[in-house]
């Protein structure tokens, strides 16, 4: 193409800004640009991962994409599942991958924090919207011809956050919820809690994250051999 031709842009999905300080607008633009650059090259996509920052800061291509998978990332730190279902569309069906890894949930329990009581949520109230809000993901997924993997939310041990029980406990049961909607809805279910979990089942093994929220090297090596071997017993390598 020369400098003097001109082309139509290709009609893109956008959903648009979320509010004044909402964590999904922090790569919206970025998210943007690169989903029109995508979709007008006709890139053929094999994996898209969405979720939050344990996704963001994830390395992927450290771990997959070996074969020439194209792998795309579109985590943001800080993100919660309602927001990632209203992005869903711009950020995963109309890229066409063939698969998606879909791990959201942690910082939705952030709520139990509420700056009021009037903002403040119990474990038992956050648990049914996460798990509502990923079926949709599947099955928004599976309308569109592509492969859902439903992957565990991560435990965590931040004692100095507070709820640090509830909150947990309320993890361990939206992972238990997620997986009957995975073997209800046909998606491929990872379970990283397990793996990654002390002796009570609840808390994150403090030799896997700094900060008791996000892996580091070792955590995201446990999550990538689960992710690798679960996929593997379904036929799909990455």
């Amino acid at each position: 193409m020369t400098a003097n031709e001109t082309t139509n842009r290709v009609k893109l999905v956008k959903p648009g800004y979320f509010a004044t300080a909402a964590a999904a607008d922090s790569r919206r633009g970025e998210f943007d640009i690169g989903n029109e650059i995508l979709i007008a090259h006709e890139v053929p996509v094999d994996f898209v991962f969405i979720g939050d920052s344990i996704t963001h800061m994830w390395e992927l291509n450290a771990y997959f994409g070996r074969g020439g998978r194209f792998i795309v990332n579109r985590g943001i730190g800080g993100d919660i599942s309602s927001h990632v279902l209203r992005r869903f569309d711009a950020d995963v069906i109309q890229l066409k991958p063939k698969h998606v890894v879909i791990k959201i949930g942690v910082n939705n329990f952030w709520a139990m924090n509420g700056w009021t009581a009037n903002d403040r949520k119990t474990a038992e109230q956050i648990v049914p919207r996460i798990v509502g809000d990923i079926g949709e993901m599947v099955k928004k997924a599976k309308e569109s011809g592509i492969v859902p993997v439903v992957c565990s939310i991560l435990p965590t041990d931040m004692p100095q956050s507070g709820h640090n029980d509830q909150r947990n406990a309320g993890i361990r049961s939206a992972n238990e919820d997620l997986q009957k909607v995975a073997a209800e809805q046909g998606a491929v279910y990872v379970d990283y809690h397990s793996r990654m979990t002390r002796e009570d089942g609840l808390r994150l093994r403090e030799e896997l994250a700094d900060d008791g929220l996000h892996p580091h090297v070792l955590g995201y090596d446990i999550m990538a051999e689960a992710l690798r071997e679960t996929l593997e017993q379904k036929g799909i390598q990455i």
